[in-house]
């Protein structure tokens, strides 16, 4: 079955210097790089999806010194493709205020109902502009972007604290439960209760 793993982080989660500094610049190179999106091949990319597997059982330094190496190993290899270029979804510095502008948007509010309404005033968009304009830069609709963030929530609740399904979904944002359990299975291909079983028996391993 399918699986996937995501690690959500701001560009100044280091601080506002951090990607200043000479010892970051091909860091920031990728960053850049990223915005156009990047296919990862080869032994960069079995080495990086061992190490963000790995990422899942670490907690405080430990985790961020792995996910500083998985940026550091990535920043210096080849082995990848860019999905597109600039010319193609038209990524230029507006557009990537525009989408942090969003993702940020999201990020605070996720726990909370949010409506396409509210987001496409942040950007100066009516909402149907709005919502082909995300879905033409991010190549998914806004709607599954912020399931996308609830379920990556959820995961994490599911794997830190001992709480039932509903408690996680609700604290994830999701009010009812059935759609929770639809949604966390269309992104994550398990049910909630699949996933944490699954995790535990890795842990166990």
């Amino acid at each position: 079955e399918a699986a996937s793993i995501v690690i959500q982080f701001n560009e100044n989660f280091l601080g506002d210097t951090f990607l200043s500094m000479p010892e970051a610049l091909a860091i920031k190179n990728l960053l850049h790089k990223a915005q156009m999106g990047l296919e990862i091949h080869g032994q960069t990319r079995e080495q990086v999806t061992h190490m963000m597997q790995e990422i899942l059982h670490l907690s405080g330094m430990d985790k961020l010194l792995d996910f500083l190496s998985i940026l550091n190993i990535l920043s210096t290899s080849e082995e990848y493709d860019t999905l597109s270029n600039q010319g193609s979804v038209g990524i230029n510095a507006e557009d990537s205020v525009r989408i942090n502008t969003i993702y940020e948007y999201v990020m605070k509010n996720f726990k909370n109902p949010i409506s396409i309404g509210e987001v496409s005033k942040l950007v100066y968009m009516c909402p149907a502009t709005f919502c082909r304009y995300f879905k033409k830069r991010t190549r998914k609709t806004f709607i599954y972007f912020v399931n996308e963030i609830r379920i990556g929530q959820a995961c994490k609740l599911l794997i830190e604290k001992d709480l039932s399904i509903a408690e996680i979904g609700f604290a994830s944002g999701y009010n009812n439960i059935s759609y929770f359990n639809r949604q966390f299975k269309t992104i994550k291909k398990l049910t909630p209760q699949a996933f944490k079983h699954e995790y535990l028996d890795q842990k166990r391993q």
